[in-house]
């Protein structure tokens, strides 16, 4: 049984060594790991659907019979939603009893609650171990973490990475950027672990007062742009690889290599599904959590979209890649342009010159067209014809087919330029709306 080969290659082949992981993540087929995962599915699958009340339910209501079930496409429009995990009691989730939780906040601002034993939470910093590993940690390095240490679960996670690999790590909160800028000497931190905008503040205070040397930086947590990677790596003179994850996933769920070309995807311990993609594959990302006991999800939406990038990646890995997040699927706006994510307009606003970093665009009607309104906030002196002609360039050069929508009369754009410090600035902005009436 695959599951008993699950077992012997983690014990006699992997162990708990993040090296022993890495190479076996470099070499193993693809026929292997495409079997794990069928096998591991239809393991936890069959456990969940005796042991939590919401997937029974769900597949009563689908009329649908857990033993002819193979693999994710037999359970048809049967999905967990991150609405289920807020309205819904944890007991409706949970498998057996649980030893520790970790919330994560939606758009609505209510908490989603994730529940693990402490084995899985072990097991995830494992997974995280030779992630760090690929990228060039190890012992004799200095790791500073400032994810948020509250009921997030990423701080945890790295800390135990670290402590796995004899790897020296503080797991610091998320103090004020001055309070650690002050300490990276002190302590020869050489290694960053943070979200993208506390980055960005840190390293405004560095190309100020001088940076100290860092190896690397990994950056998780948000949405980080080309224009503030590149900054970060302007000031510290070293790479920033981008991870990606969730609470729900029990925090990282890939990470990008050195090739900086998508992020590889832990495929023992997850198995990924696009639903619903478009012409060029992307679709909202769908996880089921494999090797997890106490709270499984089953073909969890993440509202992410993103695409499979089913190319070997240059550094060898045979995991599977995703493209970086595009938008959020309750961001994405469906108009006469095309499927239209934040993404997009910030690919089409990099480089315009005189623009504040704050900006929103607006779908709205007039008549029977859709008008694709740019918000834009200018500096002093700018002048809003050469920003116009910029962002229609922009969009021409680097969305051909949303351009191509334009000239065809499928939309029209429209701009509205406002002082600097207009837009209101907001924990988490909407960049895209959608202004037309239903």
């Amino acid at each position: 049984m695959l599951t008993g080969v699950r077992k012997l290659v983690e014990r006699a082949v992997i162990g708990d060594s993040a090296p022993a992981l890495v190479r076996f993540g470099r070499t193993v087929p693809r026929p292997f790991i495409r079997r794990l995962q069928a096998e591991s599915f239809r393991d936890v699958f069959r456990y969940a659907a005796r042991r939590q009340k919401f997937l029974a339910r769900k597949l009563r209501e689908a009329g649908i019979d857990p033993a002819r079930v193979r693999g994710p496409e037999d359970l048809g429009h049967v999905f967990t939603t991150a609405d289920d995990l807020l309205g819904l009691p944890p007991e409706d989730f949970l498998c057996r009893e649980p030893q520790a939780v970790f919330e994560t906040t939606g758009t609505s601002g209510a908490p989603k609650r994730t529940y693990f034993s402490y084995e899985e939470i072990e097991a995830a910093a494992h997974h995280e171990g030779a992630a760090l590993y690929q990228n060039g940690v190890r012992p004799g390095d200095r790791v500073v973490c400032a994810f948020d240490a509250g009921y997030w679960i990423s701080s945890w996670v790295t800390f135990l990475a670290c402590k796995k690999m004899g790897v020296f790590c503080s797991a610091v909160g998320k103090p004020q950027p001055k309070d650690l800028y002050s300490r990276l000497g002190l302590y020869r931190y050489n290694v960053i672990v943070a979200d993208p905008t506390w980055l960005v503040s840190l390293s405004e205070i560095a190309e100020k007062q001088g940076a100290f040397p860092v190896k690397l930086i990994l950056a998780a947590g948000d949405r980080m742009t080309d224009v503030y990677r590149s900054y970060v790596q302007d000031v510290w003179k070293a790479p920033v690889i981008l991870g990606y994850g969730s609470t729900e996933a029990g925090g990282g769920l890939g990470m990008e290599c050195r090739e900086r070309a998508g992020y590889h995807v832990d495929e023992f311990d997850f198995l990924l599904e696009i639903a619903e993609p478009d012409a060029e594959g992307y679709g909202e990302l769908v996880m089921t959590t494999l090797a997890r006991r106490t709270m499984p999800l089953i073909r969890y939406r993440v509202r992410d979209v993103t695409r499979f990038i089913d190319e070997p990646c240059p550094c060898g890995v045979t995991l599977r890649r995703i493209s970086r997040i595009k938008g959020r699927r309750d961001e994405m706006v469906v108009m006469g342009a095309g499927n239209m994510h934040p993404e997009i307009f910030e690919r089409v606003l990099a480089g315009v010159e005189g623009l504040s970093d704050r900006w929103q665009v607006a779908v709205r009607q007039e008549g029977i067209r859709d008008i694709l309104e740019f918000r834009l906030e200018l500096a002093n002196g700018t002048n809003p014809p050469a920003v116009e002609r910029a962002v229609r360039r922009n969009i021409e050069s680097r969305y051909p087919d949303v351009w191509a929508n334009h000239v065809c009369g499928m939309y029209q754009l429209a701009f509205r330029f406002l002082p600097a410090g207009s837009l209101a600035q907001r924990r988490k902005p909407k960049r895209l709306v959608d202004e037309r009436q239903s």
